[in-house]
């Protein structure tokens, strides 16, 4: 990160911002984990994921963008979502062995584990960034983490105040 103008964060983090179809997967890697690592969004992000079988990652990607100012069609958010199905079919299925083998593990094996299953989200989020920087990205229009959120369920709405917990557009 050379903290160039646009790649750096409003309030001064090393975090990289998206530039308009010129988003990065180190970038978004980088705000994942600084925006995931805050205790709420945490909780948010597994809450979307286990009660409304919504995907972390782009959860997260629609946050990062929405908080440098973008948003994306329905059109859009349809793409990204076909874009990741292989994708997610794989990681959930590696995640519901790792958490069965749990128990059996030791903590080094479990960590290796958990190691791994980052290696495929970040493969998710490179796939996702692929997409992204091919699709049109609105200036204007409806949240698209709130959209996506919506099309899950309508009680996963609730959830968007919190992804979006700290970040300007609803600071």
């Amino acid at each position: 990160m050379d903290g160039s103008a646009g790649t750096t964060g409003r309030d001064g983090s090393r975090v990289p911002r998206p530039i308009k179809n010129n988003a990065t997967a180190d970038g978004l890697w980088q705000f994942c984990l600084h925006h995931y690592g805050q205790q709420e969004v945490k909780h948010a992000c597994l809450k979307l994921q286990d009660q409304f079988k919504g995907n972390v990652n782009l959860a997260l990607l629609l946050a990062w963008i929405e908080d440098a100012g973008f948003s994306l069609s329905p059109h859009s958010l349809s793409a990204l979502r076909k874009t990741m199905a292989q994708s997610e079919t794989l990681l959930s299925r590696y995640r519901l062995m790792r958490r069965d083998l749990k128990p059996q593990l030791s903590r080094g094996a479990y960590q290796k584990m958990l190691n791994y299953e980052l290696t495929l989200e970040k493969f998710q989020q490179q796939e996702l960034i692929t997409c992204l920087n091919q699709l049109d990205w609105e200036e204007t229009g409806p949240p698209a983490l709130e959209s996506y959120c919506t099309q899950l369920d309508t009680a996963a709405r609730y959830l968007y105040p919190t992804l979006m917990k700290g970040l300007h557009r609803l600071s």
